[in-house]
């Protein structure tokens, strides 16, 4: 079961880790519907899954302590990224516009 999942790209320590930071993001902030409080602890899991290792070189921290901290901005994080990316306008053919 863990060589699966290690090949496709999960890491199960940085995901319990994002997940629990998933769970204390929706209970500080009071996600009080289902809906809210299940997409704040999946988004917390996956993003400290995928940028957990990341933080941690950045931040100079145990992996375990990033994934936790990405776990629990995980919902700013990806709201930051999409946000940024719909107002991202490449310069095609090198024209100033």
């Amino acid at each position: 079961m863990k060589d699966m999942l290690t090949e496709i790209g999960i890491r199960l320590p940085d995901l319990i880790a994002g997940l629990s930071g998933g769970v204390v993001n929706a209970l500080v902030f009071k996600r009080t519907s289902p809906f809210a409080f299940i997409g704040s602890v999946i988004v917390g899991a996956l993003s400290a899954n995928y940028l957990g290792p990341s933080a941690a070189q950045y931040l100079g921290t145990l992996s375990g302590a990033a994934a936790f901290l990405v776990g629990l901005a995980g919902m700013a994080i990806c709201q930051s990224v999409v946000a940024a990316a719909t107002r991202w306008r490449p310069n095609i053919g090198g024209r100033n516009e």
